[in-house]
C-alpha cells in the first residue's frame, strides 16, 4: 500500500523536506563545480618537440613505443583535440542543461507539494480554531443562560423571603397592638412569667 505524503506526521514530513532540500542543494553545488572544471582550457604543451608514448596501431600485441612529435604535428593534434573538446563541451553543456532542468522541475514539484501541504495544514488549523471558537461561544451562551437563571432564582427566593418577613412583621405588630389594647382596656400590666 502506497503511503501518501500527507499521512506522514509533521516531524517526518519536515525531515523529508529538509533531506530533499539538502540533496537538491548538494546536486546544484556539484553541478556548479563540474561546470567550473569543464570551462578551464587544457594546458598547452610547449612548441618544441616532446617525446610521447603511443601504442602502435598496426600491431596491438607490441608494447608502447616512444614517438617524437614535431611542433607542426603537435599543432595538428591540438587542433584535433580542440575540435573534439568543443564537441565534448557542447555535449557536456547540453547534458548539464538537461540535468539542471530536471533538478529545477523536481524542485518546483517539491515546492508545489510543500505549498499544498502548508495550505492544507493551515486550513485544518483554521477549521479547528473555528470549531473551538464555536464551542467556546456555545459554552459562553450556556454559561450566560445559567447565570441568568441563577439570578432569577435568587431574585425569586429573595422576594419570597421579603414577603415572609413583611408578613411576620405585620403579624407581630398586630399581636403587640392587640396586647396593648387589652392592657389599656383592663388597666393591668403585661404579665411576664419567670418560670424555672
Amino acid at each position: 500500500m502506497k503511503r501518501n505524503i500527507y499521512d506522514l506526521g509533521d516531524g517526518e514530513f519536515a525531515a523529508a523536506i529538509a533531506a530533499t532540500a539538502f540533496a537538491i542543494c548538494s546536486l546544484e553545488e556539484n553541478a556548479d563545480s563540474q561546470y567550473q572544471t569543464k570551462t578551464k582550457r587544457p594546458v598547452s604543451r610547449p612548441a618544441e618537440a616532446a617525446p610521447m608514448r603511443r601504442t602502435s596501431t598496426m600491431n596491438r600485441k607490441t608494447s608502447a613505443e616512444i614517438v617524437t612529435i614535431t611542433p607542426a604535428a603537435n599543432d595538428k593534434m591540438q587542433k584535433g583535440i580542440s575540435r573534439g573538446s568543443r564537441n565534448a563541451e557542447n555535449k557536456a553543456d547540453a547534458w548539464e542543461k538537461a540535468q539542471i532542468a530536471k533538478i529545477r522541475k523536481r524542485h518546483d514539484e517539491l515546492l508545489s507539494a510543500l505549498l499544498a501541504w502548508e495550505n492544507e495544514k493551515k486550513m485544518m488549523a483554521k477549521q479547528h480554531m473555528e470549531r473551538r471558537k464555536n464551542q467556546v461561544e456555545l459554552a459562553l451562551k450556556r454559561n450566560l443562560q445559567h447565570y441568568k437563571n441563577k439570578l432569577a432564582r435568587i431574585d425569586h427566593i429573595a422576594k419570597g423571603a421579603r414577603t415572609q418577613a413583611e408578613e411576620k412583621r405585620r403579624y407581630e405588630e398586630t399581636t403587640v397592638k392587640e396586647k396593648s389594647n387589652k392592657i389599656r382596656s383592663t388597666r393591668t400590666g403585661p404579665v411576664t412569667c419567670y418560670c424555672f
